[in-house]
């Protein structure tokens, strides 16, 4: 969509507060009217851009990992190929700066489920489903390691790039830690 292009790209350039629906609308040529139509404020703008930003990563991150690997495997390689994608620059800073400061953690986070957590509890289920490991909730080993690589993408460059290379081993652990 040209709006949500054009906000992103002025998100990106000018930052969040110089970023003004009136700025964006005089550069795609675009009425109020057919801003209005799809979208109620700025914020809303913002949070489309966020959720296409994040959902995005996601999925091009679980996308380079081949199905025919052990579940558990392509859930360890999801999660570095979206910790290499938080390297992308514009990622990085519509994910982890613009998104939280425009909408809050709060909302962040419920976006964030929305397709993460749903993808990271498929493959538990398909690895509990093939024997590989035996969670009776596998929600919550979702949970922890959602939160850890959300916490390893907000390292500094150097400490994220050593916790990544960790990351299979502390999965591991974790669903070790709640096995049946």
């Amino acid at each position: 969509m040209l709006l949500c292009g054009a906000f992103r790209k002025s998100l990106l350039d000018n930052g969040l507060k110089q970023t003004t629906t009136a700025s964006v609308l005089a550069a795609t040529g675009l009425s109020k009217g057919a801003m209005y139509h799809h979208f109620r404020s700025k914020n809303e703008i913002v949070e489309a851009v966020y959720r296409a930003e994040s959902h995005g990563a996601i999925r091009r991150a679980v996308a380079k990992v081949p199905e025919s690997l052990s579940a558990t495997t392509r859930l360890k390689l999801a999660c570095t190929s979206w910790l290499k994608e938080m390297e992308q620059p514009e990622v990085a800073h519509i994910v982890l700066n613009i998104g939280p400061t425009a909408l809050g953690l709060g909302r962040v986070i419920e976006i964030e489920n929305e397709l993460s957590l749903k993808l990271f509890e498929q493959i538990l289920e398909q690895a509990n489903a093939a024997g590989e490991i035996s969670l009776p909730k596998p929600k919550l080993a979702v949970r922890l390691i959602n939160a850890m690589i959300g916490e390893v993408a907000l390292q500094k460059r150097d400490d994220r790039a050593a916790a990544s290379e960790a990351i299979g081993p502390v999965i591991d652990a974790i669903l070790e830690s709640l096995a049946a």
